[in-house]
């Protein structure tokens, strides 16, 4: 990790607090950087090992047929020899011993550069491993600070928000009054009507000689108290 690690190196060199703040500040885009260089790193050296299995099949097909050529001359070779052609069996016999040789030489050549290919092929299985384990890393960085910028700015709001929601009661309050005073009028109102139709039928029924007495007042109070005096 270069950037990361130079910025460091920096930080140790004197200008600590300054360059410690200067990480944290970009923690998350150098730790991001960071995995996306090794991710291309190892891509690459993905590129580089196929070739090198390439060349070790390669050479492995290479021997696999030199084994063939030995095994053909070798019977080539008794056959000559069962025929009494013993010069012709020694010359065979030179020809079977210079690939031997040849497949010895590859064969050496071909078990190195497996044992580099599976060493290779280790190491980026390993740093993958790694990659991956920081990106998780990293995500799990992304979603605590993403938390803390909505907890900072709830914090932040919080007075504000208050307010508001004081400001927003009190409207409320004051609708709700003026709704039940409209309520209280349409309810006096109503009650007016009732009235006032009330009154108008108590006019009809007396106009009609329905209901009502025909004497009143004084006159009637006199009759009453004449009844009482045997009058």
């Amino acid at each position: 990790m270069g950037i990361l690690k130079n910025i460091l190196t920096a930080v140790r060199g004197g200008a600590s607090e300054v360059g410690e703040s200067i990480v944290d500040a970009n923690a998350v885009r150098i730790l991001g950087q960071e995995i996306r260089d090794a991710e291309d790193a190892i891509g690459k050296a993905k590129q580089s090992l196929t070739g090198l299995k390439a060349s070790e099949i390669k050479l492995k097909r290479e021997i696999n047929s030199l084994e063939s050529d030995i095994g053909s001359y070798e019977t080539k070779a008794v056959q000559a020899l069962e025929a009494g052609n013993e010069a012709l069996a020694v010359e065979v016999a030179e020809r079977i011993a210079d690939i031997e040789s040849e497949a010895a030489e590859k064969g050496a050549e071909h078990s190195a550069l497996s044992a580099q290919v599976n060493k290779i092929n280790s190491m980026i299985r390993q740093r993958e491993k790694v990659i991956q384990k920081n990106g998780r890393e990293l995500e799990k960085i992304k979603t605590v600070e993403q938390l803390q910028k909505a907890t900072s700015s709830m914090s932040t709001n919080f007075a504000a928000t208050n307010a508001s929601e004081h400001r927003v009661s009190k409207a409320l309050e004051r609708v709700k009054k003026k709704q039940a005073n409209w309520e209280d009028r349409m309810e006096a109102g109503e009650w007016m009507e009732g009235e006032a139709g009330s009154d108008d039928l108590d006019r009809k029924l007396k106009d009609a000689g329905i209901g009502a007495n025909a004497s009143s007042g004084a006159s009637t109070v006199l009759e009453r108290l004449k009844k009482k005096s045997g009058q």
